[in-house]
């Protein structure tokens, strides 16, 4: 027999139960949409409660965890009697669950999905001592806002990016401003395009941004601040949808220490 397989037991707000199999990850979870279907589609959803990339489960280091994407409504992650809202990644275990909003009563009564995490393999040890909280072992960025530098932080030892284009400079900068006390912050193609060249109508006449256009401002980053363009690990691809930025605690929302000498 076969080993079984880490999977979600989904109920939708009207209590319809179905369930899926989850592979090594990323798991995308939202809203459909025209041209996007995530790996675990939420619907229907005509008030748009949910979001297109609303959270994301990975599986790293022996381990799965799940990560809010900055979405409107929140996500909420029930586990044991505790249930709190997600904050940036957080390790997720057999029996948790996630909690999205799909819909209201009318009395006004909050309706949600449930995402109950299963996992049988239950008997391994927690490499940490919190049962639900996921440590950023990996590299991540910081970005020092008043000296406009970026740097690559792994195993408490940092290194100072050089090279970045000016694109980069505000790839980067947008992404990092987004995050919440260091957390790590998915951004869909379109937010990047407009982040990046201003919206449609502020366009040069016969001009259009694509994803392509995107992927090549990506590319041109990674070869600067990964030590494996091909095997991301700080701005990570997140199929069909955009990209995520590991970022370093103390980076986001404007935060910075001034440590860089200006230049």
């Amino acid at each position: 027999m076969g080993a079984r397989a880490v999977a979600l037991r989904i109920s939708s707000p009207e209590g319809v139960a179905s369930g899926v199999e989850l592979d090594a990850g990323p798991i995308t979870i939202g809203r459909a949409a025209p041209e996007h279907t995530p790996d675990v589609a939420l619907g229907p959803d005509p008030q748009r409660w949910a979001g297109r990339l609303h959270c994301t489960l990975d599986f790293a280091n022996g381990m799965w965890s799940v990560t809010d994407n900055a979405s409107v409504n929140g996500t909420l992650l029930r586990h044991g009697d505790n249930t709190e809202r997600l904050q940036g990644r957080r390790r997720i275990q057999h029996g948790d669950t996630l909690l999205i909003l799909g819909d209201m009563s009318p009395g006004g009564e909050p309706l949600y999905w449930k995402l109950t995490f299963l996992d049988p393999h239950t008997t391994r040890p927690a490499p940490f001592g919190s049962p639900s909280e996921v440590r950023h072992i990996g590299p991540c960025l910081r970005y020092d806002w008043v000296a406009a530098r970026a740097y690559r932080s792994e195993g408490g030892v940092e290194t100072s990016i050089t090279g970045l284009r000016p694109q980069g400079h505000q790839l980067l900068r947008y992404m990092a401003g987004r995050s919440t006390s260091g957390a790590a912050v998915a951004c869909d193609h379109a937010e990047l395009i407009t982040a990046l060249w201003g919206a449609r109508e502020e366009w040069a006449p016969h001009r259009s941004y694509t994803r392509a256009d995107i992927a090549g401002v990506v590319r041109a980053v990674r070869r600067r601040i990964e030590v494996d363009p091909s095997n991301p690990q700080i701005l990570e691809t997140v199929t069909g949808i955009g990209y995520r930025l590991n970022v370093c605690a103390g980076t986001g929302n404007g935060a910075g220490t001034g440590n860089g000498r200006l230049t």
